[in-house]
Order: structure tokens, then C-alpha cells, then sequence
């Protein structure tokens, strides 16, 4: 095993131990210190052998975070730990290439943004950048005519649906625009039994569409095998090539479109990636939805004094979509995001902002406001249990809420005007 650490920032860690665990328990793997540079770079911090198996869990110190560790003869299992300030952030610790990757990428906020995109799905429909706007994807270049890996990945995309976290779209994007038309390609979704989107649009569009994932078009067996992962925000998060490990979970109409080298290929297991790694992946990019108390996604109620002495409550707010920030003024990440979301929300009419501060005295929180330039009161949750409540544990966290009620989404960590935009756009479209 390799344990690697990064940070949002650059640092150091004091010395602590590192512990694995699993069914029987934790293991000490050993101890860890000195520098911490600020992600994508990454400081190796300990190799040694471990046991074969499978693990659940990674212990720095006195934090934890639960983690599929899976060890296997052989092979070297890079774990990657999100250090700040000496400590583990909450829920940053990766396993596996793929994780590490994804990791490196979340910490240093440096995501390639995708394009604005026009596509057709299989009925003639518009699929681009607005109507997937706030949905998570999944994204495979294939087309109709192919013997090979795209069988595969149609196989997949079945293994994926049945476990497909909220909010997650699949879609399945041509490259050979002159053969799969819409037409062409709604027959192929009734012939395997698919039910998620298949585009396709004229080469120009397909062109630009697949050049940030270095796609170009193609027909017959050759072309580059992709799947990508676009979050909600339109970032793109990570990238697959090569063969999926489908196993034997593929549909007859499938396994009679595969050629000679597409059975070589579905044997031989594909390049080490599939279902379960790609769900991780999602999983990891859509965050756990952290359900609150009070209901299967509702708004937890409450009441609190603001700046000006008011009393608010959420009953007060109703029928309306709502942007509550929780944040506190020790904070940097929650000062520079404040300006935005004042200019933001405020600009929209049918979306209300709604502030809480985490635990300030009364006179704190205004010299903050003040000072950011902020013209709204703050609610005070001078004990923090609304933000319990709300599943708050880092800050700034930010809850879009619908206007009847129910919670859309959270944005853990310092908004920026792209991500922003994609809510309000959620929220007054919904």
C-alpha cells in the first residue's frame, strides 16, 4: 500500500498514526510527518506490504473516514488523504488510480470545465448544455455499427442503471453522425431494451462536442473508447479508456452484435475498470446526500434571532426556492464567496437568500457582514443545531431548496459564479 497526502493548501502534518481497518479490527500501519504540498502535487508518506484483502476504513490520528481499500497480490494500492492544518478533511480520503485521480483533482478545485454542447437524443429532443444543467453524466462514445468495445459499454450502462445514484443521466454519444441518426438510433434503443439517451448531431457539433475528450469521429472498429464523467456543474471529473470489465452480465442482442476481437475483449476482463469502480466514482462525485432528521429530504424546521433581533422562521420563507449558507467568520473560503452570492441571488427575483451564521456572538457576525459588505441580516445559530440539523460539518455548506419544500442539493465548500448559476437555474426551472 502507498498512502500519499495533499492538501487544498500547502502544510504539514505532525507526526500520527495511520490505521487500516477491517472485519477484525484496526491495524497500525505506521507513523506519519512533515510537509503536505497543496494538490495536484502529492508527497509519498508511507509504502508497506499489507495483508491481501478487502478493507473499509483509514484512520489519521484521531479521524476517520470510511474507504473501500481493496489489496490485491501484486499490486500497489494507492490511497490518497486530504491533509489540512494537521488534520484529515471529512470525507477526503481515496483508494485506488481512479479515486487518487479524482482526489488530486477535487482538492486543487482545478477541473476542466466542458464546453457548451447541442445535441438530438433518439426522439429529435434537444440534449445540450441546458437541459442537462444540474444533472450529473455519464458519457460514452460509441455507435451503432461497432463489433467491439461498444457493445461493451452498452453493457455496462446496464450494470450502472441498476444502481445509478440521484440525479446521474446516462448517455451514449455517437461518433459517426453520417450512420446514426436519430432515427437509426431509437431503433437501436428498442432492439437492446435500453432506456437512457442516445445523441447524435451534424459533424461540426460531434466535433467540437468530443475534442475535450480527445474523441475524434469514427466508424467501423476504430475509434478511441471513452467513458467520461461530467458533474452537475459542468466539470469535467474523470476520464475511462479502454475495454470495461462487463463479466458475464451481457444482454444476448449485445453478445450477437460483438465480432471476433469484441469476444477476445469481453473474455480477457477489459483494462481493470468497471461498474463498481465507475459507481465509486459517481458516488464520490455526487457526494452522499446526507438525509436530515426531520424527513426523507425535506427542510428541517427552525427558528432563529437574526442580526437585526427578528425572530425567522422557515415557515416564514415558504413557497419560495430558498439558497441557505451556513458559514461563520473565522472562515475564508465563506468571506470570499459572500459578495457572490449577495450579487447572485439577490439578482433573481424568485430565489431568497437566506444566511446563518455557525456559532458567532451577534456582534461578530455584523462586523462581518459589514465588512464583506453584505446589506442582509444573518440568522444566528449560536448552538449549531440547525446546522446538525442540515448535515453541516465543514464550511461554507450551501442548501438549495426547492420551493415546496424539498431539498435539491448541497454544495460542501466555496461556491464560484459557474457552480452558482447552475443552481438558480435548477431552482427557477423546477
Amino acid at each position: 500500500m502507498l498512502i500519499i497526502g495533499a492538501g487544498k493548501t500547502s502544510g504539514s502534518i505532525a507526526p500520527v498514526s495511520i490505521q487500516l481497518h477491517r472485519n477484525a479490527g484496526w491495524t497500525a500501519l505506521g507513523q506519519v510527518s512533515g510537509a503536505v504540498p497543496a494538490a495536484p502535487d502529492q508527497r509519498e508518506l508511507l509504502a508497506l506490504p499489507v495483508a491481501v484483502g478487502s478493507y473499509d476504513g483509514l484512520r489519521v490520528g484521531q479521524d476517520e473516514a470510511s474507504v473501500p481499500v481493496v489489496v490485491t497480490a501484486g499490486q500497489v494500492e494507492p490511497v490518497l488523504l486530504g491533509l489540512e492544518a494537521g488534520r484529515l478533511l471529512p470525507g477526503a480520503a481515496y483508494a485506488g488510480n481512479d479515486q487518487v485521480n479524482l482526489g488530486l483533482g477535487e482538492l486543487s478545485g482545478k477541473f476542466v470545465a466542458m464546453p457548451a454542447f447541442s445535441l438530438q437524443d433518439q426522439q429529435g429532443r434537444a440534449f445540450d448544455s441546458g437541459t442537462t444543467a444540474g444533472s450529473d453524466l455519464v458519457i460514452a462514445a460509441f455507435h451503432t455499427t461497432c463489433h467491439q468495445t461498444c457493445p461493451l459499454y452498452t453493457a455496462l450502462f446496464f450494470q450502472l442503471q441498476k444502481e445509478l445514484p440521484p440525479g446521474v443521466l446516462l448517455a451514449e454519444v455517437t461518433t459517426d453522425p453520417g450512420t446514426d441518426t436519430p432515427a437509426v438510433l431509437d431503433t437501436y434503443r428498442r432492439t437492446i431494451g435500453a432506456s437512457w439517451t442516445f445523441a447524435t448531431a451534424p459533424p461540426d457539433a460531434l466535433t467540437a462536442f468530443w475534442k475535450p475528450f480527445g474523441v475524434q469521429l469514427a466508424t467501423g472498429d476504430s475509434h478511441v473508447s471513452t467513458l467520461a464523467l461530467v458533474d452537475r456543474h459542468g466539470y469535467v471529473r474523470l476520464v475511462y479508456r479502454g475495454v470495461p470489465d462487463v463479466g458475464n452480465a451481457i444482454a444476448p442482442p449485445l453478445v450477437t452484435q460483438l465480432g471476433a476481437e469484441g469476444l477476445s475483449e469481453l473474455a480477457s476482463h477489459g483494462d481493470g475498470w468497471g461498474a463498481p469502480s465507475v459507481l465509486q466514482s459517481l458516488l464520490t462525485i455526487t457526494g452522499p446526500e446526507q438525509v436530515a432528521p426531520s424527513g426523507a429530504g425535506r427542510t428541517p424546521a427552525f427558528t432563529l434571532t437574526n442580526t437585526d433581533g427578528a425572530r425567522v422562521t422557515l415557515a416564514d420563507l415558504a413557497g419560495e426556492p430558498l439558497v441557505i449558507n451556513f458559514w461563520a467568520s473565522y472562515c475564508p473560503p465563506c468571506r470570499a464567496e459572500m459578495p457572490l452570492l449577495q450579487r447572485s441571488v439577490t439578482a433573481s427575483s424568485r430565489v431568497h437568500l437566506v444566511l446563518i451564521n455557525e456559532g458567532d456572538s451577534s456582534q461578530s457576525a455584523r462586523d462581518f457582514l459589514s465588512a464583506t459588505g453584505i446589506q442582509l441580516p444573518a440568522l444566528l445559530d449560536t448552538n449549531l443545531a440547525v446546522g446538525r440539523a442540515y448535515g453541516v460539518v465543514p464550511l461554507p455548506t450551501t442548501v438549495f431548496v426547492r420551493a415546496d419544500g424539498s431539498i435539491a442539493g448541497r454544495q460542501i465548500g466555496e461556491l464560484d459564479d459557474r457552480v452558482l448559476a447552475t443552481w438558480l437555474s435548477t431552482l427557477t426551472t423546477q
